[in-house]
Protein backbone atom coordinates (compact mmCIF):
# COMPACT_ATOMS: atom_id res chain seq x y z
CA UNK A 1 0.00 0.00 0.00
CA UNK A 2 1.58 3.83 -0.46
CA UNK A 3 1.93 6.33 1.35
CA UNK A 4 -1.32 7.81 0.01
CA UNK A 5 -3.38 5.16 0.42
CA UNK A 6 -2.18 4.50 4.09
CA UNK A 7 -3.23 8.75 4.80
CA UNK A 8 -6.53 8.26 3.46
CA UNK A 9 -7.45 5.22 4.96
CA UNK A 10 -6.15 7.19 8.69
CA UNK A 11 -8.09 10.71 8.06
CA UNK A 12 -11.03 8.38 7.44
CA UNK A 13 -10.19 6.31 10.60
CA UNK A 14 -9.69 9.64 12.74
CA UNK A 15 -13.46 11.16 11.29
CA UNK A 16 -14.88 8.16 12.35
CA UNK A 17 -13.70 7.76 15.24
CA UNK A 18 -13.97 11.73 15.99
CA UNK A 19 -17.76 10.65 14.82
CA UNK A 20 -18.40 8.33 17.70
CA UNK A 21 -16.87 10.53 20.14
CA UNK A 22 -18.95 13.18 19.50
CA UNK A 23 -22.13 10.32 19.42
CA UNK A 24 -20.60 8.66 23.09
CA UNK A 25 -20.48 12.91 24.35
CA UNK A 26 -24.26 13.82 23.73
CA UNK A 27 -25.23 9.70 24.90
CA UNK A 28 -22.98 10.70 28.21
CA UNK A 29 -24.55 14.13 28.35
CA UNK A 30 -28.59 12.59 28.07
CA UNK A 31 -27.45 10.13 30.76
CA UNK A 32 -26.29 12.91 32.79
CA UNK A 33 -29.29 14.95 32.57
CA UNK A 34 -31.54 11.85 33.05
CA UNK A 35 -29.68 11.10 36.83
CA UNK A 36 -30.23 15.08 37.56
CA UNK A 37 -33.42 14.77 36.87
CA UNK A 38 -34.29 11.89 38.97
CA UNK A 39 -32.06 12.76 41.50
CA UNK A 40 -34.55 15.79 41.48
CA UNK A 41 -37.36 13.68 41.92
CA UNK A 42 -35.67 11.94 44.68
CA UNK A 43 -34.89 14.52 46.70
CA UNK A 44 -38.84 15.93 46.31
CA UNK A 45 -40.26 12.49 47.33
CA UNK A 46 -37.84 12.51 50.69
CA UNK A 47 -38.85 15.96 51.52
CA UNK A 48 -42.42 15.11 50.66
CA UNK A 49 -41.92 11.96 53.05
CA UNK A 50 -40.42 13.68 55.68
CA UNK A 51 -43.11 16.41 56.19
CA UNK A 52 -45.58 13.38 55.63
CA UNK A 53 -44.02 11.83 58.38
CA UNK A 54 -44.05 14.68 60.58
CA UNK A 55 -47.97 15.08 60.14
CA UNK A 56 -48.22 11.65 60.66
CA UNK A 57 -46.21 11.44 63.86
CA UNK A 58 -47.75 14.76 65.66
CA UNK A 59 -51.44 12.45 64.44
CA UNK A 60 -50.18 9.67 67.18
CA UNK A 61 -49.12 12.33 69.70
CA UNK A 62 -52.09 13.72 69.65
CA UNK A 63 -54.26 10.56 69.63
CA UNK A 64 -52.49 9.21 72.72
CA UNK A 65 -52.75 12.41 74.40
CA UNK A 66 -56.89 12.22 73.30
CA UNK A 67 -56.78 8.75 74.42
CA UNK A 68 -55.32 9.38 77.73
CA UNK A 69 -57.82 12.22 78.39
CA UNK A 70 -60.46 9.29 77.35
CA UNK A 71 -58.57 6.96 79.94
CA UNK A 72 -59.08 9.89 82.85
CA UNK A 73 -62.89 10.67 82.00
CA UNK A 74 -63.61 6.88 82.16
CA UNK A 75 -61.58 6.37 85.20
CA UNK A 76 -63.25 9.78 86.54
CA UNK A 77 -67.11 8.22 85.89
CA UNK A 78 -66.22 5.07 87.82
CA UNK A 79 -65.46 6.96 91.03
CA UNK A 80 -68.78 8.81 90.74
CA UNK A 81 -70.97 5.84 90.38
Amino acid sequence: MDDNKVAVLLEDLRVQFRTFGEGLQLLNDKVDQGFDTLNNRIDRLEASNHQEHQQLHQMISDLNQEVKKLDTEVVQLKRIK
